[in-house]
């Protein structure tokens, strides 16, 4: 009988769903023991050491929030090795909040469509689970920003206590105020998307949560870039002295954070040899990513041309435009394997979140886009598992591989 059918497929895919669960946390450890190197870089570990003590400066809330455990439990963490251990658990708890993630979305999505859910949680899992387990990325403060912006996503897709969003936007800003640039569009992007796909009271509550979380997140950036070094120079050698313990050896600290972040100066100049090593190693990035961009092209076109109102336009513009808020970090700053990153997990994330969402557009091209690979591609699957090839991202350094390629084609022409 049909109900009999459908409780033998319900048991099909419960095991189908368990059986990715488990793949992924064995993912997860996989990716943990091929690249943790144990070990924290001094610009990680210096984060540590700036806190509210010196009053509310940019980057304090982490070094706040470590100085208060200090104090109340009975162990010495302004230590390297306490520093290094409670980092090791927050990357698991990240690590397993992917899988909540990604598990939330595969249960949540139309049945006709987790097949193609399944797909993108697998590329999803590619770029997340490695990460931060790299020597450059262990400890930095993105993973916290993820940890939370995970948090507000769940509370989104689930339509529960969504006011939450904006005090977690302020904790973001309090640990890196970049967040404005690299997460808050995973955020503010969805809530655009319901604003322009609600009505009556539903779509006035998600317009006073985008003013909402969109005010206090600008607000709080243009006070930590502009007016919160004022007693940098007072407090410069005791903050100095503080990330020097922190640091595996004891004598190390970052010096471009502290001139930033403490001292309020401009680190452009400064980090000049690093952006040369952008302008050269973006390219062999593009050519190394090339292939991706016709299916990125078939897909947004076939998508705007699914959009059945001006109203979807809109948010499909939103959703296309979203990553635009990185721009200012690629046009000022050196970190082009973090900015890769929160590019690449930006639109997978994205079309997920959409699919969850129940955008027939956005998963009826998704599956177009998928049958014009295979008929394309005789190995379709290498579209999803080239990837791992070029993982996992660092910071200045795009990736192992993109680095490569710039030193060979430089060595080619002479330049190296």
């Amino acid at each position: 009988t049909e109900v009999e059918m459908t409780e033998q497929f319900d048991k099909v895919e419960k095991k189908r769903y368990r059986q990715f669960i488990g793949a992924m946390l064995a993912f997860a450890v996989f990716y943990y023991l091929r690249y943790f190197k144990h070990t924290m870089t001094e610009y990680n570990t210096t984060l540590f050491a700036m806190s509210y003590k010196y009053g509310f400066i940019s980057r304090g809330m982490l070094g706040t929030i470590w100085a208060g455990l200090d104090k109340i439990l009975p162990l010495d963490l302004m230590t390297y090795e306490a520093v290094y251990w409670f980092n090791w658990g927050i990357t698991w708890l990240f690590s397993l909040l992917v899988i909540v993630f990604l598990g939330k979305c595969i249960r949540k999505v139309k049945a006709e469509h987790r097949h193609n859910m399944y797909y993108m949680a697998i590329a999803c899992a590619i770029y997340f689970f490695p990460m931060f387990w790299s020597e450059e990325m262990f400890g930095r403060l993105d993973v916290y920003l993820y940890i939370l912006t995970f948090i507000c996503l769940f509370a989104l897709l689930d339509e529960k206590a969504e006011w939450i969003i904006i005090p977690i936007g302020i904790l973001c800003m309090c640990i890196h105020q970049g967040f404005v640039f690299t997460n808050a569009n995973l955020i503010l992007v969805p809530l655009f998307y319901k604003i322009m796909t609600e009505e009556g009271k539903r779509r006035k509550k998600y317009i006073l949560l985008f003013a909402g979380f969109f005010l206090t997140i600008s607000a709080l950036f243009l006070y930590f870039e502009f007016f919160s070094h004022g007693n940098g120079a007072s407090i410069y050698k005791e903050v100095v002295a503080a990330a020097k313990a922190l640091s595996e050896n004891g004598k190390g600290y970052n010096k471009s954070v502290i001139q930033h972040e403490i001292l309020g100066k401009d680190v452009y100049d400064s980090e000049a040899r690093y952006h040369a090593l952008n302008r050269t190693e973006f390219p062999a990035f593009l050519v190394l990513y090339a292939p991706y961009l016709p299916i990125v092209i078939h897909f947004f076109k076939g998508l705007f041309k699914r959009s059945e109102s001006g109203q979807s336009k809109w948010a499909h513009a939103a959703f296309l435009l979203g990553a635009c808020t990185i721009l200012p970090q690629y046009l000022l700053k050196v970190d082009f394997g973090r900015y890769a990153f929160t590019t690449f997990t930006y639109y997978i994330v994205m079309v997920m979140i959409l699919m969850v969402m129940q955008d027939k557009a956005v998963a009826d091209q998704l599956e177009t886009t998928k049958e014009k690979i295979k008929a394309t591609i005789p190995v379709p699957w290498i579209v999803l598992l080239y990837p791992m090839f070029l993982m996992p991202f660092y910071d200045v350094i795009i990736s192992g591989a993109t680095s490569k390629l710039r030193t060979l084609v430089m060595e080619v022409l002479g330049m190296q």
